[in-house]
């Protein structure tokens, strides 16, 4: 009999949202706990606990005697989560504008640098270590914010929000064009131009939205409902028996 300790349900749940967010989990798909079990090789409770935090997370859904399914996607969610994502990280970035230090304005600079040191690249449509370099960026930009709630929801909007972005780079083969108005948000915040930042905060994010509008296809806007998950990527494929 094995001894090996199943995974923590942070690194199982971590493990579930990268297939989700890379779109080897496809929208609307069933996932079985059955196959989830063997795929990441950990034990039903820390499991079912995994699963509710990403329920909590807005990247899985539970229907009752049914069980867990990959959240669908529509344009009419896409929207929401614009308009959304725009007044609460314009909030938190208000709220830490009035609250930032210089060590706060050093960690911008920071994140920025290893961002726009780091640029993509056609051959590789999903690069992680891009992706985290991004949202890190994103998010040292929010670090002052007071409210450790209102951060936690911009991340969870964020996770949402990125999830439709990487679907439509997917479905297009190509990235989205170079946004600048990053460069210049990061001299809006060093200069404490609040005014200046929460527009560009918020046509960042309009810009985002137009962009996954464009790159996107009706494939998977309007995803199959009650299909199986298949999962194709590094951890193998597996189907429910």
């Amino acid at each position: 009999m094995s001894t090996a300790l199943a995974p923590a349900p942070q690194s199982t749940q971590d493990a579930i949202a990268s297939d989700i967010l890379g779109g080897r989990l496809a929208p609307d798909s069933w996932l079985r706990l059955a196959v989830l079990r063997t795929t990441y090789g950990i034990g039903l409770g820390p499991l079912r606990e995994a699963m509710a935090n990403l329920v909590g997370r807005g990247l899985v859904i539970q229907e009752a005697q049914r069980g867990f399914r990959v959240a669908p996607v529509s344009l009419p969610d896409l929207l929401d989560l614009c308009e959304t994502r725009t007044m609460l990280e314009c909030r938190a970035l208000r709220a830490a504008l009035a609250a930032g230090s210089v060590d706060w304005e050093a960690s911008i600079l920071a994140a920025w640098h290893r961002l726009s040191r780091h640029p993509r690249t056609a051959d590789r449509l999903i690069d992680e270590d891009w992706e985290a370099r991004h949202r890190a960026f994103h998010f040292a930009l929010l670090a002052a914010c007071p409210s450790p709630r209102l951060v936690a929801f911009c991340h969870q909007l964020y996770d949402q929000f990125d999830r439709y972005r990487r679907l439509a780079v997917l479905a297009a083969g190509r990235h989205p064009t170079i946004d600048p108005i990053e460069a210049a948000l990061v001299e809006a915040v060093l200069a404490q131009d609040a005014d200046t930042a929460l527009a560009l905060t918020a046509r960042h994010i309009a810009d985002s939205t137009a962009q996954i509008r464009q790159l996107g296809t009706p494939r998977w806007f309007a995803a199959e409902a009650g299909t199986e998950v298949a999962l194709d990527g590094p951890r193998g494929r597996n189907k429910p028996a």
